[in-house]
């Protein structure tokens, strides 16, 4: 099991690195959009289009890792005054509903991907894209995001039974 854990951590920071390069990219192409369009009066179509499906890919190419990092950002007024086996029984339920919520997203988006592969489903737009290939990347990032979740939910289970 632990090799598998080593490989999933792998997976994650791979990622995480990724979508750091999709950042970059993004950045990139909207500075020169910019400059096509101020100073040589040629504005590119694809600027937009493309940028918005980097955010979209960025999103789930990093969520996994920023919940393995607590990168969250969480309001913890009633959180901090609890006690410690309290908290561990909070992030119990929270963590299980937040591997149930894209354990949901996982499965619909899935059943989406493949019904746009299957029906050749393309998005139309500044450029023409096949539409899986736009949001392949959800089902693959709720899958990592799922499985982090019930790891954090396993780790707090240990912890609350003194084994952790």
């Amino acid at each position: 099991m632990k090799r598998f854990w080593t490989w999933f951590d792998k997976a994650i920071n791979g990622m995480a690195v990724l979508a750091g390069g999709v950042l970059v990219f993004i950045s990139a192409a909207v500075c020169y959009s910019v400059v096509m369009r101020y100073f040589f009066r040629s504005p590119s179509i694809w600027v937009v289009q493309t940028t918005e499906y980097g955010l979209l890919w960025m999103v789930f190419l990093a969520t996994a890792w920023l919940l393995r990092e607590k990168g969250h950002v969480g309001v913890d007024i009633v959180y901090s005054l609890l006690g410690d086996r309290l908290k561990i029984r909070f992030d119990l339920v929270m963590y299980t509903l937040g591997g149930i919520a894209c354990s949901v997203i996982f499965f619909f988006s899935l059943a989406y991907t493949l019904e746009c592969i299957t029906r050749g489903v393309n998005d139309v737009r500044a450029v023409t894209v096949p539409k899986w290939l736009v949001f392949v990347i959800i089902p693959f990032g709720t899958f990592f995001l799922c499985v982090q979740f019930f790891r954090t939910v396993w780790a707090r289970y240990r912890m609350l039974r003194g084994k952790g």
